[in-house]
């Protein structure tokens, strides 16, 4: 993780300790969404480092629209179910 938050124990914690629950549906689009672009992104990088070559342009552009969509999604969902 590129920047863990300092109090991500803490939250975990809270999260057990009320039992908070994210709905199927909302996991279903998590597992989808997600899933998805980091198991392209996966690939991508996994060929580039069992082959040992650089990353092309092309496939740097594909890593980075994975990423993009995953910024999207995180954004459309955050929009839709934060109450703060």
């Amino acid at each position: 993780m590129a920047n863990p938050l300092p109090n991500e124990r803490q939250i975990y914690e809270k999260i057990e300790k009320q039992n908070i629950i994210i709905p199927p549906l909302v996991w279903e689009l998590i597992n989808h969404h997600i899933r998805n672009d980091l198991y392209m992104i996966n690939l991508i990088i996994g060929s580039v480092v069992l082959d040992g070559e650089p990353l092309s342009a092309e496939n740097a552009k594909k890593v980075l629209s994975h990423t993009n969509s995953i910024g999207t999604f995180l954004d459309k969902l955050c929009k839709l179910t934060q109450t703060e």
